[in-house]
């Protein structure tokens, strides 16, 4: 069997016998539960360990140790591109809330229906990728802030590269 894949230009798709339309607006519930799956899903983390990393950077930096206050904001900027392909989880999350069926109450969303839904996409045999993009979609900012990050490290690599090949030739 290969892997479908959804039609960006439609706004719903069928998945084991059930049709899913995708919203574009959430209601006040389901926001609660974006906040949480957009940071997860965008930065890797959880709101709990970017608060902790910044407390520490910002202790570190009274301190006077501003270098390594340094490092650790940008690892957690750099944070934004890494391991995405680990990131399936919250992206199936963070669709669930807007991917809703005709019938369903869009003023309250739990585990339990994402786990359904998520199923559903499963055995319909949907390419998580089409997940994943999507997410990428619905997290304001994340493609400008991710353009922004992968070509500052592709900056840094370059000028490694350069800085190699010079040693090489004394």
């Amino acid at each position: 069997m290969e892997l479908k894949t959804l039609d960006p230009e439609k706004s719903q798709f069928t998945a084991n016998g059930t049709e899913y339309y995708i919203k574009t607006s959430l209601s006040v519930e389901r926001f609660k539960y974006y906040e949480k799956y957009q940071i997860n899903f965008g930065m890797g983390r959880t709101f709990d360990s970017i608060a902790t990393l910044l407390s520490k950077a910002v202790d570190l930096a009274n301190k006077g140790k501003g270098l390594e206050a340094w490092n650790i904001i940008v690892n957690l900027r750099d944070s934004i591109g890494k391991d995405l392909d680990k990131r399936s989880h919250a992206a199936f999350y963070l669709c669930s809330l807007f991917i809703c069926t005709e019938d369903e109450d869009i003023t309250t969303w739990d585990d339990a229906m994402a786990e359904k839904k998520i199923a559903d996409w499963n055995a319909e045999g949907i390419d998580s990728n089409s997940f994943f993009l999507l997410a990428v979609n619905l997290v304001n900012g994340f493609m400008k802030n991710f353009e922004e990050i992968s070509q500052d490290i592709s900056e840094v690599q370059s000028l490694l590269e350069r800085l190699e090949e010079f040693q090489k030739k004394d």
